[in-house]
C-alpha cells in the first residue's frame, strides 16, 4: 500500500476511534431538546478557527481579528491561514488508540508574503506550534465542539469550527 494511502487510511482509523471514544459532546444538547446528544465533528471534515494559541515560551499569543485556521483533508494534508500567509503540511496520525490521539504535522510550508510585525509574530508562533504537535482531542465547549492540539508540555492550541462549518 503506498505511504499516502496508508497515511490516509490510518488518519481515518484514528479519527473514527476518537469519535467513537468521545461518543457525545459531554452533555451539550442538540437542537432536538434536552438530553439529545450532538455528534462531534470529524476533524478532517471541518475548517477549524484558532481561538487560543500558546507560544513557544508558554505565553498566550493574541490570535487577533483574523485568527489562523486549520483544515485536514481526507488525503492527510493540512492547510489553512497562518496569520499572513497560507500554509500546508502533512498530518501524520499515530498508530495507537489512546486519548488524546497521536498526531504530528510534517514540515510546514507557506507562501512568503510579508505583513505587519504582530501578524508575522502570530504566524511564526502558529507554525512553530504545528511542528510541535504530538496529539489531539475533541471535546465539547460552551459554543460547540473544541479541537485541542497538544505538544510535549500539554495544550498548545484550541480551535472551534469556523462559522461556515459550525452547523455541521
Amino acid at each position: 500500500m503506498p505511504i499516502a494511502r496508508f497515511a490516509s487510511a490510518a488518519l481515518a482509523a484514528v479519527l473514527a476511534s476518537t469519535l467513537a471514544a468521545c461518543g457525545t459532546t459531554g452533555g451539550v444538547t442538540a437542537p432536538g431538546g434536552p438530553g439529545a446528544a450532538a455528534a462531534l465533528p470529524r476533524i478532517d471534515a471541518v475548517e477549524w478557527r484558532c481561538t487560543e494559541l500558546i507560544g513557544p515560551g508558554g505565553a498566550k499569543v493574541d490570535v487577533t481579528d483574523r485568527p489562523p485556521s486549520l483544515r485536514i483533508g481526507a488525503d492527510g494534508r493540512a492547510s489553512g491561514f497562518a496569520g499572513v500567509n497560507r500554509y500546508f503540511a502533512e498530518a501524520k496520525p499515530g498508530n495507537a488508540i489512546a486519548q488524546p490521539e497521536p498526531l504530528r504535522f510534517g514540515p510546514v510550508g507557506a507562501t512568503r508574503m510579508a505583513g505587519p510585525p504582530e501578524r508575522m509574530e502570530l504566524e511564526r508562533a502558529f507554525t512553530a506550534m504545528l511542528e510541535g504537535v504530538r496529539s489531539f482531542s475533541v471535546g465539547a465547549g460552551p459554543r460547540g465542539p473544541v479541537l485541542t492540539l497538544n505538544g510535549e508540555r500539554g495544550p498548545c492550541a484550541r480551535f472551534e469550527p469556523a462559522e461556515a462549518d459550525a452547523g455541521r
